[in-house]
């Protein structure tokens, strides 16, 4: 056994044996996105060209109706005559082929949905849905989807060199508890089929007259980047729920709020009616891959915000006795995470109902007093029918609706700009926000956000991260006690959010993120804050690592893939229905996005297998051959004397570089003399792919960095960490070069070099902020040694100092911790 090793125990039911893996191959092979023979050299059939399909699927993406789409193809077909088998005619026919093409895939059906509200007349509800077993057989039978499926329960263990001890650590949904524990249930040989179920009422227009309620689903078998990806095996529409209209004389009144729920679950029930059966007897067929399997469905994760698991749970909600959908803790105790309450359960749920309604013989009101205490609706689960798929154990923590937009977006962000209302102090951290460098995947605000109304959990996010680092010196304590406590807050607040979101959790990461949620409760309780965090998405965070334990990481419950399909629902509303009989219209345009999808895709696998992947750089270069950097966007050679010339930062370069070389390539039994004349070339580049092994998820990672005088029209000098002699070093590069020594070329940055201010500020040790200071000269380093890029804050214009932005990603996160352990805690 070596440090770090990796040990998978699979399920016993699956038949087979642990197996011992070295650190350095976990995951090696776990490439998702490998290439594949295509399974079909036509792909665009039946579209009679590749691009007829093309052009079809440009109007669909664009929401064009028939007249745009009409005069689309009346240009292309006027340029394209007789130089490409450009063929369609109009609208029409795009509408007739794409009817054709829906037939690959399980297309919507219509059914109506039959209530009774008291007494009166039964009413009728139009549902669309596809079988929700019908879309698991195109995956099944999908052979490069299926490939790809897990489907044992495991549980990973990595080999902790300190404790000498197997430390367990969970990702996906099969490396919890939860899939370990349903496959104990089932028969020898039998697999688990697990479903992430998500459902939504989203506005269609503007003022919100017009709505949609999409249900949404995804295979849970299938690795997360796929599953919550864009493509065929991501998630699929497989409802549109009816809404049932607000009456003026009804709305509000108990049993209309029991009525539309009982809507709600008769649909769901249709929708999940196909898999019903398989959930108590399994299925047996041979998938897409040759391989024959048994394999019981299960709804193993409810994705959904607080409001729609109350109707998924039928519990009464915010303003009841118990709240929580988890567990029955009381309304005024949602603070308290000293004591644990049992969770609720589907088993105990049942009885507590069929209580309920011997009670309901002798008297309505009694039935009402029973449900009450428990927070309960006298109404029957539609997921009581699946077997195994117990509503309360399924339904999962979203980062999005209890953190992004919940604790940060509702309370401690809104509860900020009522705090910090000095003009000055606004201004300030506005045109902080304006000036944050910018990063991949990060929001940029260009007009601050301290005015901004909106409901955008992605840019939630990173205010909440970013918020701290503009406004850490607006506001003095002693002038206004409850904001600067708030900043304390904020600290604890990224802490809590930063652990949670790891995208592997191991069992110290766990007790540590624990400790950062009771840290971050402990300080909101403090009278000094001026508001109460007594709220039920500040108490949901105690079943937040119940649920990692038995479902998986975060982002695999999370609701932001399923969020991303309202946008373009709401331009199908918008741009291609006539406002009538909607609901057909949306679900019509919806599988023909899909089938465009699944087109695309064996598209790309056939471009990708003739052409190789289009998407590379033609000049990216790497030079002593590596996997850990790639130098591109490259320049012409470039003399040291040229050099000299443009700016002082290169004075005596070749002198000041020979001496580096030299000690660069220097060994204790080898002395090496380099020696540079002016009138010697370099070639400088300025861009850097940075490859490094995540401290987050122990995979291949990459920064993409540029040292470029106008990038997009803006200096961009990036920032990096690298490895010094006495540890990491952060840095900001200002020019890359590929340089000539010994007969090799070696490629080298010139940096600013950045040290560590150690005497610290009460405010930086408040609020855990990492002060760094500049070196006094800047200095050739090796790109070799380079770890990876880093994001880094001026702090205001009185210093040139500058603050670490520690919540970039977990890697950055994990590396400040272990690196500079107690800086970035915050007190």
């Amino acid at each position: 056994i070596q440090l770090d090793d990796i040990k998978i125990e699979y399920h016993p039911n699956s038949g087979r044996k642990p197996v011992i893996v070295h650190f350095d191959d976990f995951g090696r092979s776990e490439d998702v996105n490998k290439g594949s023979i295509p399974p079909n050299r036509t792909p665009w059939h039946p579209w009679r060209s590749r691009m007829d399909f093309e052009v079809a699927s440009l109007a669909l993406d664009c929401h064009m109706n028939k007249q745009k789409t009409d005069k689309l193809i009346n240009l292309i077909y006027r340029a394209a005559r007789g130089l490409d088998a450009f063929t369609l005619k109009d609208h029409q026919e795009i509408q007739n082929t794409w009817d054709l093409a829906a037939e690959r895939l399980t297309k919507f059906r219509k059914t109506e949905v039959v209530v009774r509200y008291r007494d009166l007349e039964p009413e009728s509800y139009e549902l669309y849905y596809r079988p929700v077993w019908d879309w698991l057989q195109e995956l099944l039978l999908n052979r490069d989807i299926v490939s790809k499926m897990e489907w044992d329960a495991r549980r990973l263990f990595k080999f902790d060199g300190g404790s000498q001890t197997w430390k367990r650590f969970i990702e996906e949904a099969w490396s919890a508890n939860s899939w370990w524990s349903f496959q104990s249930k089932l028969p020898a040989g039998a697999v688990p089929l697990c479903v992430v179920f998500y459902a939504d009422k989203s506005k269609l227009s503007s003022f919100g007259t017009a709505k949609g309620y999409p249900v949404i689903v995804r295979c849970a078998n299938l690795p997360m980047d796929i599953r919550n990806g864009s493509g065929i095996a991501g998630g699929r529409v497989v409802g549109w729920l009816p809404i049932v209209s607000e009456d003026a004389a009804h709305s509000g009144k108990a049993d209309f709020v029991n009525f539309k729920n009982v809507v709600w679950h008769e649909s769901a029930a249709k929708i999940f009616e196909s898999m019903a059966e398989y959930c108590r007897t399994g299925y047996t067929m041979v998938c897409g891959d040759g391989v024959r399997r048994w394999m019981y469905p299960i709804v193993l994760i409810k994705s959904a915000d607080y409001e729609e698991q109350c109707v998924i749970c039928l519990t009464r909600g915010l303003k009841s006795l118990h709240p929580c959908v988890r567990c029955p803790i009381p309304h005024d105790q949602l603070l308290d995470f000293d004591n644990k309450y049992l969770e609720r359960t589907a088993k105990d749920t049942i009885e507590i109902l069929n209580n309920a309604r011997q009670k309901a013989l002798i008297s309505k009101a009694d039935e009402e007093a029973e449900l009450k205490k428990y927070s309960l609706r006298p109404c029957f689960n539609s997921f009581f029918k699946l077997a195994h798929s117990d509503p309360f154990a399924g339904v999962s923590f979203d980062d999005l609706h209890f953190q992004d937009s919940g604790v940060w977006g509702d309370h401690i962000f809104e509860h900020a700009k009522i705090q910090i209302d000095n003009r000055s102090a606004v201004t300030k951290i506005d045109n902080r926000f304006k000036e944050f460098p910018r990063w991949s995947k990060l929001n940029h605000f260009d007009t601050g956000v301290m005015k901004l109304s909106f409901n955008d959990g992605s840019k939630h996010y990173d205010i909440s991260r970013l918020f701290l680092f503009a406004a850490h010196d607006v506001i003095p304590e002693k002038e206004n006690k409850a904001a600067y406590t708030l900043l304390k807050v904020m600290r604890k607040y990224i802490n809590m959010i930063m652990y949670s979101g790891l995208n592997v959790q191991t069992s110290d990461t766990i007790a540590l993120g624990h400790g950062a949620i009771k840290n971050f409760v402990y300080i909101s309780l403090s009278p000094d804050v001026n508001k109460t965090f007594n709220v039920i998405k500040v108490h949901y965070h105690q079943h937040l690592y119940d649920d990692i334990e038995n479902k998986g990481v975060l982002r695999g419950m999370s609701t932001k893939p399923n969020e991303k399909f309202h946008g373009p629902l709401r331009k199908i509303y918008l741009r291609q229905t006539n406002f009538k009989d909607t609901a057909k219209q949306i679900v019509r345009f919806e599988h023909q996005s899909v089938v465009a999808t699944l087109i695309q895709d064996e598209i790309q696998i056939l471009d990708r297998y003739e052409h190789g992947d289009p998407e590379l750089p033609s000049d990216l270069e790497t030079p002593i051959d590596n996997v850990h950097f790639t130098l591109g966007s490259k320049l012409k050679p470039v003399s040291f004397a040229q050099l000299e010339g443009e700016d002082l930062i290169f004075a005596r370069i070749h002198i000041r570089l020979a001496e580096f070389m030299s000690t660069l390539l220097t060994t204790a039994t080898n002395i090496v003399r380099v020696t540079y004349t002016a009138h010697d070339t370099v070639i400088p580049y300025q861009f850097l792919k940075i490859r490094y092994e995540s401290l987050e998820t122990w995979r291949l990672a990459v920064d993409i960095l540029r040292c470029n005088p106008s990038f997009h029209g803006h200096p961009r000098y990036d920032y990096i960490i690298f490895r010094g002699i006495l540890g990491p070093v952060f840095a900001r590069l200002h020019y890359l070069l590929l340089c000539n020594a010994c007969n090799s070329q070696y490629p080298i940055a010139l940096v600013q070099a950045y040290k560590i201010v150690n005497t610290r500020s009460r405010i930086d040790k408040d609020l855990g902020l990492l002060r760094i200071r500049k070196e006094h000269n800047l200095e050739f380093i090796s790109v070799q040694s380079i770890v990876r890029g880093a994001v880094v804050l001026p702090i205001s214009s009185e210093t040139d100092d500058k603050f670490v932005w520690d919540p970039l990603d977990g890697d950055m996160f994990l590396r400040v911790k272990k690196y500079f352990p107690g800086f970035t805690d915050g007190r």
